[in-house]
């Protein structure tokens, strides 16, 4: 991915890139001062999109007008979003053939990695019985919380969830803050969401 940030980065006008993926780092090239701007950035630019899919439109990029420059985002593919700080005279058409040849690749990338992961299945940390059984009280306390925001629908989304977490992370207790960070995207930012996370830390935070 690093290779396919560099690419980004020199073409003309382009000062900043950070490309995130879902479940992983953010790979950039930001200043550490603007880095927290970026990722809520970030989650307010995985909302718009993520609405727009959800009433049957296609749009995969969005600008910002910052000062003289603008913050650029592009969705590279269906859960990996490109954050780019350009000028704001940048030469868009190059800009967009630079941005279409790096989603090729990104997409190549991620086709690779599923063909690998289809043929090299993960390793699966040992457990005892008594962790097992922890993590899933743990899970279903979480699962508990949820439901006083999203009622019924939470055993669906819940589950998908923690899917999600599982093909991402090892199943431990100190790994559960990734869980929720997934889960909360299904909360309104404004009003639920650090309700929630205060909770859920709550939970697995208990000796």
């Amino acid at each position: 991915m690093r290779h396919i940030l560099k690419s980004i980065s020199i073409l003309r006008g382009v000062h900043h890139v950070c490309i995130y993926q879902q479940g992983k780092e953010p790979v950039s090239n930001f200043p550490e001062h603007l880095t927290q701007s970026m990722a809520l950035s970030y989650e307010l630019i995985d909302q718009i999109f993520s609405a727009v899919k959800a009433i049957g439109k296609s749009h995969d990029e969005i600008y910002f007008s910052i000062g003289d420059k603008f913050l650029v985002a592009y969705l590279m593919d269906k859960d990996c979003i490109a954050l780019l700080l350009t000028d704001k005279k940048i030469n868009f058409p190059l800009l967009n053939m630079g941005i279409k040849s790096a989603k090729m690749k990104i997409q190549r990338l991620f086709k690779e990695e599923q063909k690998i992961a289809a043929v090299v299945p993960p390793k699966q940390a040992v457990q005892s019985p008594i962790v097992e059984k922890e993590l899933q009280i743990l899970l279903n306390q979480l699962s508990n919380v949820l439901k006083q925001y999203l009622g019924p629908a939470t055993i669906f989304i819940f589950e998908t969830d923690v899917e999600k977490w599982k093909k991402t992370y090892v199943q431990r207790r100190d790994n559960l803050p990734y869980l929720i960070d997934i889960i909360k995207k299904n909360l309104d930012p404004d009003t639920e969401q650090q309700q929630f996370v205060h909770q859920a830390h709550a939970i697995i935070s208990k000796v």
